[in-house]
């Protein structure tokens, strides 16, 4: 098998031209414009249908599918999704979308790195909200824990496997072979952010409210996608791994997560910030003699880049 993946040959040797070429010399800005051109107006439907705009008979009237999950849904599988495949094919052809596939369900990093993955914020997240004051809450453990696997495998399946595949899959690791971990996580934050804007318009909302969600989710967005970028590192670049912690951070967060269900007190929301501080630190401070550019290869597990070729035209991962 191949360790590094190289450009498209028709690509490499200048043969194409248009939409493709351009792709393939600008991937990220590609990705994020045809994410954009993809995902908002599809995004939109639910939104609109959700304030009356719109009908909203077609949308599905089932218990913990709301319009919010909808949206999501949509920006998924009809933004970001084929946005991410359509560059991936454009820059590394075939062999990049399987090598991109691969990545996908790459399983094999360690059982240490499935714990971090796994238990590490939520069990951060319980102790620091505990120590903030919070208490737990009595719960019928059979019935919770099996509630909690079905929302954990739902979430992951899907929205955010296929949500880390366009984000770290393609935006972060590009962006890190350039600019290094750090730059990377901070670059791919903004859109990661703007992307998940649209999901403030539901229900009421005013111009103020509207700006706060962004300064919000803007620092939100930079601290996950540190996380992100230290766990890519930690597990070989696999996103099944940072799919699922990007999960677990979710279920750490929201309202009908587990740690939610596990305690009483807003101690837990600031407890969340500081477990990802936490544990960035900690994943940062264990992997800190890793090569710091990596590539991708048809594994998934990191392969240093080798030297430009005279041959290649470089790709700018702008």
């Amino acid at each position: 098998m191949t360790g590094v993946l190289t450009v498209d040959n028709a690509v490499a040797s200048g043969s194409t031209s248009g939409l493709r070429a351009w792709s393939a010399t600008h991937p990220v800005t590609a990705f994020l414009l045809l994410a954009a051109v993809l995902a908002y107006p599809i995004m939109s439907v639910p939104i609109l249908a959700d304030h009356g705009v719109i009908p909203g008979g077609w949308m599905p009237q089932v218990p913990g599918v709301d319009t919010e999950r909808i949206a999501s849904v949509l920006l998924v599988f009809f933004g970001l999704l084929p946005a991410a495949l359509w560059v991936t094919w454009a820059v590394d052809g075939s062999a990049g979308v399987r090598a991109l596939v691969r990545r996908m369900v790459w399983w094999r990093i360690g059982a240490r790195w499935w714990l971090f993955v796994l238990a590490g914020l939520p069990t951060l997240t319980i102790t620091l909200a505990l120590a903030l004051g919070d208490s737990l809450e009595p719960i019928d453990i059979g019935p919770f824990v099996l509630t909690q696997l079905f929302g954990l495998l739902v979430n992951l399946v899907l929205i955010n496997v296929w949500e880390e595949t366009a984000w770290s899959g393609l935006v972060q690791t590009r962006l890190e072979e350039r600019h290094g971990l750090v730059r990377a996580a901070l670059l791919t934050a903004a859109p990661f952010a703007l992307a998940h804007l649209p999901l403030h318009f539901i229900g009421d909302f005013s111009i103020g409210s509207l700006v706060t969600a962004l300064v919000s989710l803007l620092i939100l967005c930079a601290l996950v996608r540190l996380m992100i970028g230290v766990f890519l590192r930690a597990t070989g670049h696999s996103i099944l791994a940072v799919a699922v912690l990007h999960t677990t951070f979710n279920r750490s967060n929201n309202e009908e997560g587990l740690v939610a269900g596990l305690l009483e007190g807003d101690g837990r929301k600031l407890a969340g910030l500081l477990a990802v501080l936490v544990l960035t630190a900690g994943v940062a401070f264990l992997t800190r003699r890793r090569p710091s550019r990596t590539l991708r290869d048809d594994t998934g597990s990191p392969a240093t880049s080798p030297a430009p070729s005279s041959t290649t035209p470089r790709k700018d991962p702008s």
